[in-house]
Protein backbone atom coordinates (compact mmCIF):
# COMPACT_ATOMS: atom_id res chain seq x y z
CA UNK A 1 0.00 0.00 0.00
CA UNK A 2 3.10 2.37 -0.60
CA UNK A 3 2.29 5.31 -1.80
CA UNK A 4 4.97 6.72 -4.67
CA UNK A 5 6.22 10.17 -3.61
CA UNK A 6 8.26 10.20 -6.31
CA UNK A 7 6.08 10.54 -8.58
CA UNK A 8 3.80 13.12 -7.53
CA UNK A 9 5.17 16.52 -9.81
CA UNK A 10 6.94 18.82 -7.52
CA UNK A 11 5.21 22.63 -8.00
CA UNK A 12 5.40 25.27 -5.34
CA UNK A 13 3.07 27.83 -7.18
CA UNK A 14 -0.52 26.05 -6.00
CA UNK A 15 -3.34 27.90 -8.10
CA UNK A 16 -4.85 30.91 -6.58
CA UNK A 17 -7.64 30.56 -8.35
CA UNK A 18 -10.37 28.50 -6.20
CA UNK A 19 -9.86 24.50 -7.76
CA UNK A 20 -13.65 24.71 -7.56
CA UNK A 21 -13.41 27.94 -10.09
CA UNK A 22 -10.44 26.01 -12.31
CA UNK A 23 -12.81 22.75 -12.77
CA UNK A 24 -15.72 24.90 -13.96
CA UNK A 25 -13.28 26.09 -16.76
CA UNK A 26 -12.57 22.20 -17.94
CA UNK A 27 -16.31 21.48 -17.95
CA UNK A 28 -16.23 22.60 -21.52
CA UNK A 29 -13.41 20.21 -22.21
CA UNK A 30 -15.45 17.52 -20.25
CA UNK A 31 -19.11 17.96 -21.74
CA UNK A 32 -18.42 15.96 -25.27
CA UNK A 33 -17.52 12.96 -22.64
CA UNK A 34 -19.90 13.20 -19.82
CA UNK A 35 -21.88 10.25 -20.55
CA UNK A 36 -18.44 8.54 -20.74
CA UNK A 37 -17.53 10.07 -17.38
CA UNK A 38 -21.18 9.24 -15.74
CA UNK A 39 -20.93 5.54 -16.86
CA UNK A 40 -17.10 5.44 -15.64
CA UNK A 41 -18.61 6.46 -12.70
CA UNK A 42 -21.00 3.95 -12.39
CA UNK A 43 -18.97 1.14 -13.14
CA UNK A 44 -16.83 2.18 -10.16
CA UNK A 45 -19.49 2.51 -7.67
CA UNK A 46 -20.90 -1.08 -8.60
CA UNK A 47 -17.27 -2.79 -8.80
CA UNK A 48 -17.43 -0.95 -4.85
CA UNK A 49 -19.90 -2.28 -4.53
CA UNK A 50 -19.06 -5.79 -5.65
CA UNK A 51 -16.01 -5.18 -2.98
CA UNK A 52 -18.01 -4.98 -0.35
CA UNK A 53 -20.47 -7.94 -0.87
CA UNK A 54 -17.19 -9.80 -0.57
CA UNK A 55 -16.66 -9.73 3.59
CA UNK A 56 -21.02 -10.50 3.71
CA UNK A 57 -20.77 -13.12 1.41
CA UNK A 58 -18.11 -14.35 3.68
CA UNK A 59 -19.78 -14.20 6.89
CA UNK A 60 -22.76 -16.08 5.39
CA UNK A 61 -20.34 -18.78 5.12
CA UNK A 62 -18.98 -18.85 8.57
CA UNK A 63 -22.32 -18.10 10.15
CA UNK A 64 -24.94 -20.33 7.88
CA UNK A 65 -23.25 -22.79 5.59
CA UNK A 66 -20.35 -24.45 7.66
CA UNK A 67 -22.88 -24.93 10.94
CA UNK A 68 -25.19 -26.44 8.67
CA UNK A 69 -22.54 -28.57 7.34
CA UNK A 70 -23.96 -28.11 3.87
CA UNK A 71 -21.65 -28.61 1.21
CA UNK A 72 -24.36 -27.87 -1.67
CA UNK A 73 -24.40 -24.02 0.06
CA UNK A 74 -20.84 -23.94 0.84
CA UNK A 75 -19.73 -24.47 -3.02
CA UNK A 76 -22.60 -21.94 -3.75
CA UNK A 77 -21.75 -19.11 -1.52
CA UNK A 78 -17.65 -19.64 -2.74
CA UNK A 79 -18.65 -19.83 -6.35
CA UNK A 80 -20.90 -16.17 -5.05
CA UNK A 81 -18.07 -14.82 -3.43
CA UNK A 82 -15.43 -15.84 -5.96
CA UNK A 83 -17.96 -14.58 -8.63
CA UNK A 84 -18.49 -11.43 -6.93
CA UNK A 85 -14.79 -10.47 -7.07
CA UNK A 86 -14.52 -11.40 -10.55
CA UNK A 87 -17.54 -9.30 -11.53
CA UNK A 88 -16.17 -6.40 -9.55
CA UNK A 89 -12.62 -6.51 -11.42
CA UNK A 90 -13.97 -6.91 -14.45
CA UNK A 91 -16.11 -3.82 -14.02
CA UNK A 92 -13.45 -2.16 -12.42
CA UNK A 93 -11.08 -3.24 -15.42
CA UNK A 94 -13.63 -1.16 -18.18
CA UNK A 95 -14.00 1.79 -15.71
CA UNK A 96 -10.10 2.14 -15.64
CA UNK A 97 -10.10 1.75 -19.66
CA UNK A 98 -13.19 4.10 -19.91
CA UNK A 99 -11.65 6.76 -17.67
CA UNK A 100 -8.19 6.78 -19.49
CA UNK A 101 -9.95 7.30 -22.94
CA UNK A 102 -11.80 10.27 -21.61
CA UNK A 103 -8.45 11.80 -19.77
CA UNK A 104 -6.48 11.05 -22.80
CA UNK A 105 -9.21 12.95 -25.21
CA UNK A 106 -9.87 15.91 -22.81
CA UNK A 107 -5.97 16.20 -22.83
CA UNK A 108 -6.00 16.49 -26.33
CA UNK A 109 -7.95 18.74 -26.85
CA UNK A 110 -6.55 21.29 -24.33
CA UNK A 111 -3.55 20.81 -25.66
CA UNK A 112 -4.62 21.39 -29.12
CA UNK A 113 -6.60 24.31 -27.96
CA UNK A 114 -2.91 25.28 -26.01
CA UNK A 115 -0.95 25.13 -29.34
CA UNK A 116 -3.09 26.67 -31.75
CA UNK A 117 -3.24 29.30 -29.75
CA UNK A 118 0.02 29.93 -28.80
CA UNK A 119 0.22 29.70 -32.94
CA UNK A 120 -1.35 32.98 -32.78
CA UNK A 121 1.18 34.76 -29.70
CA UNK A 122 3.68 37.53 -30.68
CA UNK A 123 7.28 37.05 -30.27
CA UNK A 124 7.47 39.03 -27.14
CA UNK A 125 5.47 35.69 -25.47
CA UNK A 126 8.23 33.46 -26.67
CA UNK A 127 10.71 35.84 -25.22
CA UNK A 128 9.40 35.44 -21.92
CA UNK A 129 9.32 31.94 -22.03
CA UNK A 130 11.80 29.76 -23.62
CA UNK A 131 10.17 27.24 -25.80
CA UNK A 132 11.97 24.20 -24.11
CA UNK A 133 10.73 25.17 -20.99
CA UNK A 134 7.27 26.15 -22.01
CA UNK A 135 6.58 22.82 -24.06
CA UNK A 136 7.71 20.85 -20.81
CA UNK A 137 5.79 22.63 -18.72
CA UNK A 138 2.75 22.44 -21.12
CA UNK A 139 3.73 18.74 -21.03
CA UNK A 140 4.08 18.51 -17.41
CA UNK A 141 0.53 19.92 -16.49
CA UNK A 142 -0.97 18.06 -19.47
CA UNK A 143 -0.26 14.71 -17.52
CA UNK A 144 -2.06 16.23 -14.22
CA UNK A 145 -4.73 17.29 -16.01
CA UNK A 146 -5.25 13.71 -17.70
CA UNK A 147 -4.61 12.27 -14.38
CA UNK A 148 -7.69 14.50 -12.98
CA UNK A 149 -9.91 12.79 -15.09
CA UNK A 150 -8.72 9.05 -15.67
CA UNK A 151 -7.03 8.61 -12.43
CA UNK A 152 -7.68 10.98 -9.92
CA UNK A 153 -11.21 11.48 -9.78
CA UNK A 154 -12.44 7.94 -10.39
CA UNK A 155 -9.61 7.56 -6.90
CA UNK A 156 -11.34 10.13 -4.97
CA UNK A 157 -14.89 8.67 -5.83
CA UNK A 158 -13.67 5.19 -5.02
CA UNK A 159 -12.33 6.56 -1.87
CA UNK A 160 -15.77 8.39 -0.67
CA UNK A 161 -17.68 5.15 -1.93
CA UNK A 162 -15.69 2.36 -0.07
CA UNK A 163 -15.18 4.64 3.46
CA UNK A 164 -18.89 5.49 2.89
CA UNK A 165 -20.00 1.53 2.08
CA UNK A 166 -17.59 0.17 4.22
CA UNK A 167 -18.72 2.21 7.87
CA UNK A 168 -22.78 1.78 6.92
CA UNK A 169 -23.19 -1.54 6.75
CA UNK A 170 -20.28 -1.93 9.89
CA UNK A 171 -22.83 0.70 11.28
CA UNK A 172 -25.71 -1.80 10.33
CA UNK A 173 -24.19 -4.63 11.63
CA UNK A 174 -23.07 -3.77 14.78
CA UNK A 175 -22.77 0.19 15.96
CA UNK A 176 -20.63 -0.44 19.11
CA UNK A 177 -18.04 -2.10 17.55
CA UNK A 178 -17.79 0.52 14.22
CA UNK A 179 -17.75 3.62 16.68
CA UNK A 180 -14.55 1.88 18.45
CA UNK A 181 -13.35 1.47 14.73
CA UNK A 182 -14.22 5.54 14.33
CA UNK A 183 -12.66 6.73 17.29
CA UNK A 184 -9.12 4.98 16.63
CA UNK A 185 -9.54 6.03 12.89
CA UNK A 186 -10.31 9.97 13.05
CA UNK A 187 -7.27 10.63 15.00
CA UNK A 188 -5.47 8.42 12.48
CA UNK A 189 -6.78 10.28 9.23
CA UNK A 190 -6.16 13.48 10.78
CA UNK A 191 -1.96 12.65 11.59
CA UNK A 192 -1.64 11.24 7.98
CA UNK A 193 -2.11 15.41 6.48
CA UNK A 194 0.86 16.60 8.73
CA UNK A 195 2.97 13.49 8.16
CA UNK A 196 2.34 12.94 4.34
CA UNK A 197 3.11 17.20 3.76
CA UNK A 198 6.16 16.05 5.46
CA UNK A 199 6.88 13.36 3.60
CA UNK A 200 6.63 15.43 0.25
CA UNK A 201 8.92 17.49 1.33
CA UNK A 202 11.37 15.60 2.50
CA UNK A 203 11.44 14.18 -1.75
CA UNK A 204 11.69 17.09 -2.86
CA UNK A 205 14.67 17.63 -1.14
CA UNK A 206 15.88 13.84 -2.46
CA UNK A 207 14.94 14.98 -6.18
CA UNK A 208 16.44 18.37 -6.21
CA UNK A 209 19.90 15.99 -4.46
CA UNK A 210 19.46 13.52 -7.63
CA UNK A 211 19.49 17.18 -9.86
CA UNK A 212 22.74 18.09 -8.23
CA UNK A 213 24.86 15.33 -8.18
CA UNK A 214 23.12 14.53 -11.68
CA UNK A 215 23.84 17.88 -13.09
CA UNK A 216 27.84 17.65 -11.69
CA UNK A 217 28.39 14.39 -13.23
CA UNK A 218 27.28 15.82 -16.45
CA UNK A 219 29.18 18.27 -16.61
CA UNK A 220 32.75 16.83 -15.53
CA UNK A 221 32.16 13.93 -17.73
CA UNK A 222 32.15 16.87 -20.69
CA UNK A 223 35.34 18.14 -19.42
CA UNK A 224 37.47 15.14 -18.35
CA UNK A 225 40.38 16.96 -20.69
CA UNK A 226 40.41 20.23 -19.06
CA UNK A 227 39.99 18.47 -15.29
CA UNK A 228 42.78 16.40 -16.30
CA UNK A 229 45.15 19.09 -17.71
CA UNK A 230 44.41 21.37 -14.66
CA UNK A 231 44.66 18.70 -12.19
CA UNK A 232 40.95 19.00 -11.05
CA UNK A 233 39.62 15.06 -11.44
CA UNK A 234 40.48 14.91 -7.13
CA UNK A 235 38.22 18.47 -6.84
CA UNK A 236 35.48 16.76 -9.11
CA UNK A 237 35.66 13.45 -7.38
CA UNK A 238 35.40 15.28 -3.96
CA UNK A 239 32.78 17.03 -4.74
CA UNK A 240 30.58 14.32 -6.29
CA UNK A 241 31.78 12.46 -3.26
CA UNK A 242 29.78 15.08 -0.86
CA UNK A 243 26.84 15.31 -3.12
CA UNK A 244 26.40 11.68 -2.86
CA UNK A 245 26.65 11.80 0.60
CA UNK A 246 24.24 14.73 1.02
CA UNK A 247 21.58 12.58 -1.44
CA UNK A 248 22.40 9.56 0.64
CA UNK A 249 21.21 11.16 3.99
CA UNK A 250 18.29 12.89 2.76
CA UNK A 251 16.92 9.15 0.63
CA UNK A 252 17.29 7.61 3.85
CA UNK A 253 15.66 10.01 5.76
CA UNK A 254 12.78 9.83 3.44
CA UNK A 255 12.87 6.03 3.59
CA UNK A 256 12.90 6.08 7.19
CA UNK A 257 9.61 8.11 7.69
CA UNK A 258 7.99 6.25 4.42
CA UNK A 259 8.52 2.88 6.18
CA UNK A 260 7.65 4.18 9.66
CA UNK A 261 4.43 5.67 8.64
CA UNK A 262 3.03 2.64 6.80
CA UNK A 263 4.30 0.42 9.71
CA UNK A 264 2.62 2.41 12.31
CA UNK A 265 -0.47 2.60 9.91
CA UNK A 266 -0.12 -1.10 9.56
CA UNK A 267 0.04 -1.14 13.45
CA UNK A 268 -3.57 0.91 13.74
CA UNK A 269 -5.24 -1.86 11.66
CA UNK A 270 -3.94 -4.61 14.35
CA UNK A 271 -5.07 -2.16 17.13
CA UNK A 272 -8.41 -2.34 15.00
CA UNK A 273 -8.68 -6.25 14.95
CA UNK A 274 -7.76 -6.21 18.35
CA UNK A 275 -10.58 -3.71 19.00
CA UNK A 276 -13.24 -5.92 17.20
CA UNK A 277 -12.13 -9.01 19.03
CA UNK A 278 -12.26 -7.36 22.37
CA UNK A 279 -15.51 -5.87 21.46
CA UNK A 280 -17.42 -8.83 19.78
CA UNK A 281 -16.11 -10.90 22.81
CA UNK A 282 -18.78 -10.65 24.94
CA UNK A 283 -21.14 -10.85 21.92
CA UNK A 284 -19.91 -13.91 20.62
CA UNK A 285 -20.22 -15.52 23.85
CA UNK A 286 -23.39 -14.56 24.73
CA UNK A 287 -24.59 -15.08 21.05
CA UNK A 288 -25.64 -11.80 20.12
CA UNK A 289 -22.83 -11.45 17.92
CA UNK A 290 -22.05 -14.02 15.25
CA UNK A 291 -18.30 -15.68 14.73
CA UNK A 292 -19.04 -14.23 10.99
CA UNK A 293 -19.49 -10.78 11.75
CA UNK A 294 -16.45 -10.42 13.76
CA UNK A 295 -14.38 -11.57 10.94
CA UNK A 296 -16.45 -9.50 8.34
CA UNK A 297 -15.42 -6.30 11.09
CA UNK A 298 -11.92 -8.03 10.25
CA UNK A 299 -12.09 -7.64 6.53
CA UNK A 300 -14.03 -4.69 6.18
CA UNK A 301 -11.30 -3.21 8.94
CA UNK A 302 -8.70 -3.86 6.69
CA UNK A 303 -10.54 -1.76 3.45
CA UNK A 304 -11.23 0.96 5.59
CA UNK A 305 -7.66 2.03 6.77
CA UNK A 306 -5.99 2.44 2.95
CA UNK A 307 -8.73 5.04 1.81
CA UNK A 308 -8.87 7.31 4.56
CA UNK A 309 -5.44 7.62 4.87
CA UNK A 310 -4.84 8.58 1.07
CA UNK A 311 -8.31 10.32 0.82
CA UNK A 312 -5.98 14.06 1.62
CA UNK A 313 -3.23 13.05 -0.57
CA UNK A 314 -6.18 12.64 -3.27
CA UNK A 315 -7.33 16.03 -2.65
CA UNK A 316 -3.67 17.17 -2.55
CA UNK A 317 -3.45 15.85 -6.21
CA UNK A 318 -6.79 17.63 -7.22
CA UNK A 319 -5.30 20.93 -6.25
CA UNK A 320 -2.23 19.98 -7.80
CA UNK A 321 -4.08 19.20 -10.98
CA UNK A 322 -6.24 22.50 -10.90
CA UNK A 323 -3.28 24.46 -10.37
CA UNK A 324 -1.98 23.26 -13.86
CA UNK A 325 -4.85 23.21 -15.51
CA UNK A 326 -4.88 26.81 -14.16
CA UNK A 327 -1.53 27.64 -15.87
CA UNK A 328 -2.83 25.89 -19.26
CA UNK A 329 -5.52 28.59 -18.95
CA UNK A 330 -3.59 31.12 -18.15
CA UNK A 331 -1.52 30.56 -21.75
CA UNK A 332 -5.23 30.65 -23.34
CA UNK A 333 -6.39 34.23 -21.92
CA UNK A 334 -2.78 35.43 -23.09
CA UNK A 335 -3.68 38.22 -25.96
CA UNK A 336 -1.38 38.73 -28.44
CA UNK A 337 0.76 41.78 -28.62
CA UNK A 338 0.08 41.59 -32.44
CA UNK A 339 -3.98 41.44 -33.03
CA UNK A 340 -5.43 41.14 -36.36
CA UNK A 341 -6.71 44.37 -37.99
CA UNK A 342 -9.89 45.04 -39.66
CA UNK A 343 -8.71 45.65 -43.12
CA UNK A 344 -9.58 42.49 -46.10
CA UNK A 345 -7.84 41.76 -48.63
CA UNK A 346 -9.60 44.03 -50.85
CA UNK A 347 -8.67 47.19 -48.53
CA UNK A 348 -5.17 46.54 -49.86
CA UNK A 349 -3.31 49.15 -52.35
CA UNK A 350 -2.63 47.42 -55.26
CA UNK A 351 -0.41 49.60 -57.01
CA UNK A 352 1.38 51.27 -53.21
CA UNK A 353 4.31 53.49 -53.93
CA UNK A 354 6.22 53.12 -50.50
CA UNK A 355 6.09 52.00 -47.11
CA UNK A 356 7.67 54.28 -44.13
CA UNK A 357 8.66 54.07 -40.66
CA UNK A 358 7.12 57.04 -39.37
CA UNK A 359 9.37 57.98 -36.21
CA UNK A 360 9.22 54.46 -34.33
CA UNK A 361 10.05 52.99 -31.25
CA UNK A 362 10.70 49.98 -29.83
CA UNK A 363 11.68 48.82 -26.60
CA UNK A 364 11.88 44.93 -25.52
CA UNK A 365 11.94 45.75 -21.81
CA UNK A 366 11.86 49.00 -19.48
CA UNK A 367 15.48 49.18 -19.71
CA UNK A 368 15.93 47.82 -22.95
CA UNK A 369 15.10 50.63 -26.01
CA UNK A 370 15.65 48.93 -29.34
CA UNK A 371 14.99 51.45 -31.74
CA UNK A 372 14.79 55.49 -31.20
CA UNK A 373 13.06 57.10 -33.26
CA UNK A 374 13.70 55.68 -36.41
CA UNK A 375 12.05 57.25 -39.70
CA UNK A 376 12.92 56.31 -43.34
CA UNK A 377 11.27 54.80 -46.34
CA UNK A 378 11.35 51.94 -48.74
CA UNK A 379 9.83 52.52 -52.33
CA UNK A 380 8.30 50.01 -54.54
CA UNK A 381 10.43 48.26 -56.50
CA UNK A 382 13.62 49.80 -54.97
CA UNK A 383 16.00 47.54 -52.76
CA UNK A 384 16.63 49.00 -49.58
CA UNK A 385 19.96 48.22 -47.13
CA UNK A 386 20.53 48.11 -43.35
CA UNK A 387 24.01 47.75 -42.23
CA UNK A 388 25.82 48.29 -39.10
CA UNK A 389 27.77 46.31 -35.85
CA UNK A 390 25.54 43.66 -34.59
CA UNK A 391 23.01 44.38 -32.03
CA UNK A 392 22.10 47.71 -33.24
CA UNK A 393 18.72 46.79 -34.41
CA UNK A 394 18.62 45.97 -37.53
CA UNK A 395 16.78 42.73 -36.89
CA UNK A 396 14.37 44.76 -34.81
CA UNK A 397 13.26 46.71 -37.72
CA UNK A 398 12.83 43.37 -39.85
CA UNK A 399 10.65 41.95 -36.74
CA UNK A 400 8.63 45.43 -36.70
CA UNK A 401 8.06 45.26 -40.07
CA UNK A 402 6.60 41.49 -40.36
CA UNK A 403 4.78 42.53 -37.20
CA UNK A 404 6.20 39.92 -34.86
CA UNK A 405 6.30 43.09 -32.43
CA UNK A 406 4.52 46.67 -32.60
CA UNK A 407 5.91 49.74 -32.64
CA UNK A 408 5.96 51.76 -28.97
CA UNK A 409 5.55 54.39 -30.23
CA UNK A 410 4.99 55.82 -34.15
CA UNK A 411 3.64 53.50 -36.98
CA UNK A 412 4.74 51.86 -40.02
CA UNK A 413 2.45 52.23 -42.90
CA UNK A 414 2.34 51.46 -47.06
CA UNK A 415 0.96 54.43 -48.71
CA UNK A 416 -0.69 56.07 -45.62
CA UNK A 417 -2.44 52.97 -44.31
CA UNK A 418 -1.12 51.54 -40.90
CA UNK A 419 0.25 48.46 -41.49
CA UNK A 420 -1.67 47.30 -38.05
CA UNK A 421 -4.76 47.98 -39.85
CA UNK A 422 -4.50 44.88 -42.19
CA UNK A 423 -5.37 41.41 -41.15
CA UNK A 424 -2.21 39.16 -40.47
CA UNK A 425 -2.64 37.15 -43.36
CA UNK A 426 -3.27 40.07 -45.44
CA UNK A 427 -0.12 41.63 -44.41
CA UNK A 428 2.40 38.97 -44.20
CA UNK A 429 1.51 37.00 -47.70
CA UNK A 430 2.76 39.47 -49.34
CA UNK A 431 6.50 38.99 -47.49
CA UNK A 432 9.39 36.57 -48.18
CA UNK A 433 11.23 36.18 -45.57
CA UNK A 434 14.77 34.70 -45.67
CA UNK A 435 15.93 34.77 -41.99
CA UNK A 436 20.40 34.34 -40.99
CA UNK A 437 19.02 31.28 -38.90
CA UNK A 438 17.46 28.28 -40.94
CA UNK A 439 14.42 26.67 -40.26
CA UNK A 440 13.59 23.65 -41.85
CA UNK A 441 11.28 20.79 -40.62
CA UNK A 442 11.66 17.07 -40.52
CA UNK A 443 9.92 16.07 -43.64
CA UNK A 444 10.33 16.32 -47.58
CA UNK A 445 12.45 18.80 -49.43
CA UNK A 446 9.21 19.62 -51.35
CA UNK A 447 7.74 20.13 -48.01
CA UNK A 448 10.36 22.79 -46.66
CA UNK A 449 10.02 24.51 -49.94
CA UNK A 450 6.26 24.91 -50.04
CA UNK A 451 6.25 24.99 -45.94
CA UNK A 452 3.48 22.06 -46.21
CA UNK A 453 1.15 23.59 -48.52
CA UNK A 454 0.13 21.40 -51.15
CA UNK A 455 -1.38 23.69 -54.09
CA UNK A 456 2.06 24.73 -55.29
CA UNK A 457 2.94 22.57 -58.43
CA UNK A 458 6.31 20.86 -58.90
CA UNK A 459 7.29 23.43 -61.70
CA UNK A 460 7.25 25.86 -59.57
CA UNK A 461 9.30 24.53 -57.28
CA UNK A 462 12.14 23.75 -59.72
CA UNK A 463 11.93 27.01 -60.96
CA UNK A 464 12.65 28.71 -57.80
CA UNK A 465 15.60 26.42 -57.34
CA UNK A 466 16.71 27.22 -60.50
CA UNK A 467 16.25 30.81 -60.17
CA UNK A 468 18.58 30.33 -56.89
CA UNK A 469 21.09 28.39 -59.41
CA UNK A 470 20.05 25.72 -56.98
CA UNK A 471 19.15 22.61 -58.70
CA UNK A 472 22.46 20.64 -57.79
CA UNK A 473 20.20 20.04 -54.53
CA UNK A 474 18.27 17.95 -56.26
CA UNK A 475 20.33 15.34 -57.05
CA UNK A 476 22.35 15.60 -53.64
CA UNK A 477 19.55 14.96 -51.69
CA UNK A 478 18.48 11.73 -52.46
CA UNK A 479 14.89 11.66 -53.92
CA UNK A 480 15.43 14.87 -55.00
CA UNK A 481 11.69 16.68 -54.02
CA UNK A 482 10.80 13.65 -52.03
CA UNK A 483 13.92 13.39 -50.35
CA UNK A 484 13.59 13.39 -46.50
CA UNK A 485 15.19 16.15 -44.75
CA UNK A 486 16.02 15.79 -40.86
CA UNK A 487 14.59 18.21 -38.20
CA UNK A 488 16.82 21.58 -38.85
CA UNK A 489 18.27 19.96 -41.92
CA UNK A 490 20.88 18.46 -39.91
CA UNK A 491 21.60 16.47 -42.83
CA UNK A 492 22.49 19.26 -45.13
CA UNK A 493 25.46 21.71 -45.50
CA UNK A 494 24.78 25.53 -44.01
CA UNK A 495 25.09 26.22 -47.65
CA UNK A 496 22.48 23.91 -48.80
CA UNK A 497 20.21 24.67 -46.16
CA UNK A 498 20.75 28.16 -46.53
CA UNK A 499 19.72 27.92 -50.57
CA UNK A 500 16.41 26.44 -49.44
CA UNK A 501 15.87 28.90 -47.35
CA UNK A 502 16.34 31.12 -50.37
CA UNK A 503 13.89 29.02 -52.77
CA UNK A 504 11.29 29.04 -50.35
CA UNK A 505 10.90 32.97 -50.28
CA UNK A 506 11.40 32.79 -53.94
CA UNK A 507 8.58 30.77 -54.35
CA UNK A 508 6.51 33.00 -52.18
CA UNK A 509 6.74 35.63 -55.15
CA UNK A 510 6.62 38.21 -52.59
CA UNK A 511 5.78 42.00 -53.07
CA UNK A 512 8.26 42.60 -50.53
CA UNK A 513 11.25 40.49 -49.92
CA UNK A 514 12.92 40.73 -46.48
CA UNK A 515 16.75 38.88 -46.44
CA UNK A 516 17.98 39.24 -42.76
CA UNK A 517 21.89 38.33 -43.09
CA UNK A 518 20.83 35.82 -45.67
CA UNK A 519 24.56 34.83 -46.37
CA UNK A 520 26.09 35.34 -43.28
CA UNK A 521 26.06 31.61 -43.01
CA UNK A 522 27.39 30.42 -46.19
CA UNK A 523 31.04 29.82 -47.79
CA UNK A 524 31.93 32.50 -50.35
CA UNK A 525 30.88 30.31 -53.50
CA UNK A 526 26.92 30.00 -52.21
CA UNK A 527 27.11 33.58 -51.32
CA UNK A 528 27.99 34.27 -55.37
CA UNK A 529 24.93 32.55 -56.19
CA UNK A 530 23.13 33.89 -53.55
CA UNK A 531 24.16 37.23 -55.12
CA UNK A 532 23.74 36.80 -58.62
CA UNK A 533 20.05 35.56 -58.20
CA UNK A 534 19.09 38.41 -55.74
CA UNK A 535 19.82 41.01 -58.46
CA UNK A 536 17.72 38.84 -60.20
CA UNK A 537 14.66 38.34 -57.71
CA UNK A 538 14.52 42.01 -56.57
CA UNK A 539 14.16 43.35 -60.16
CA UNK A 540 10.90 44.76 -60.27
CA UNK A 541 10.22 43.92 -56.55
CA UNK A 542 11.06 46.00 -53.06
CA UNK A 543 13.56 43.86 -50.89
CA UNK A 544 14.81 45.07 -47.96
CA UNK A 545 18.25 43.44 -46.95
CA UNK A 546 19.80 43.18 -43.65
CA UNK A 547 23.46 42.32 -43.92
CA UNK A 548 26.74 42.24 -42.13
CA UNK A 549 29.02 41.66 -45.60
CA UNK A 550 28.96 44.95 -47.15
CA UNK A 551 29.63 43.82 -50.64
CA UNK A 552 26.13 42.53 -51.24
CA UNK A 553 24.60 45.74 -50.66
CA UNK A 554 26.35 48.17 -52.35
CA UNK A 555 24.22 48.60 -55.37
CA UNK A 556 21.36 48.83 -53.14
CA UNK A 557 19.00 52.14 -53.52
CA UNK A 558 19.25 53.55 -49.92
CA UNK A 559 21.93 52.03 -47.62
CA UNK A 560 20.81 53.20 -44.02
CA UNK A 561 23.56 52.81 -41.23
CA UNK A 562 21.47 51.77 -38.07
CA UNK A 563 23.82 51.99 -34.76
CA UNK A 564 22.47 51.85 -31.08
CA UNK A 565 18.88 51.97 -32.33
CA UNK A 566 19.39 54.70 -34.44
CA UNK A 567 19.87 55.78 -38.02
CA UNK A 568 23.32 57.72 -37.92
CA UNK A 569 23.64 57.75 -41.75
CA UNK A 570 21.89 56.92 -44.89
CA UNK A 571 22.22 57.26 -48.80
CA UNK A 572 23.93 54.92 -52.05
CA UNK A 573 27.04 53.32 -51.80
CA UNK A 574 28.89 56.53 -53.20
CA UNK A 575 27.14 58.96 -51.49
CA UNK A 576 28.09 57.38 -48.45
CA UNK A 577 31.66 56.83 -48.67
CA UNK A 578 32.05 60.64 -49.91
CA UNK A 579 30.88 61.65 -46.59
CA UNK A 580 33.92 59.64 -44.76
CA UNK A 581 31.36 58.34 -41.92
CA UNK A 582 30.94 55.40 -39.78
CA UNK A 583 29.79 53.64 -43.54
CA UNK A 584 33.10 54.53 -45.02
CA UNK A 585 34.76 53.07 -42.07
CA UNK A 586 32.73 49.54 -41.72
CA UNK A 587 34.12 49.43 -45.67
CA UNK A 588 37.50 50.47 -45.35
CA UNK A 589 37.51 47.41 -42.46
CA UNK A 590 35.64 44.99 -44.11
CA UNK A 591 36.08 45.39 -48.15
CA UNK A 592 39.86 46.16 -47.66
CA UNK A 593 40.35 43.09 -45.38
CA UNK A 594 38.62 41.06 -48.01
CA UNK A 595 40.83 41.98 -50.99
CA UNK A 596 44.18 40.90 -48.00
CA UNK A 597 42.28 37.46 -47.67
Amino acid sequence: MHFHFDEIPDDANISRTSTAVVLQKMLPFLKPHKKAFALAALLLLFSVAGELAGPLILRMVIDTAIPQKSIRDIVFYSLLFAGTFSFAMILSYIQVIIATKIGLAVVRDLKEKVFRHMLSLSLSFFDQHPTGKLMARVESDSERVRMLFSDVSMALLRNVAMVGGTISIMMVADAGITIWIILLLFPVALLTVPVLKHMRKLYRRVRAAYARISGFISEYVRSVPVLQVFGATGMAAGRVHLEGKRYLNREIRAYFWEYGFWSFLGSCEIVAVVIILLSGRAGVISGAVSIGTVIMFVEYTRRLFGPVVMFSETLNMVQRAAASAERLFDILSTETLTPDGHLEEADFPEDWAEIRFEKVWFSYSEDNQALKNISFSIPKGRMVALVGASGGGKSTIVSLLMRFYEPTKGRITIDGIDIRDFRLDVWRRRLGLVLQNVNLFSGTLSENLTVFRRDIPVENQNKALRTIEAEDILERIPGGLDGKISEGGLNLSMGQRQLINYARAVLREPELLILDEATSSVDPGTEKRIQRSTDLIIKDRTALVVAHRLSTVTHASNIIVVQHGEIIEQGTHKELLRHEGAYAGLCRLQLEGDSHA
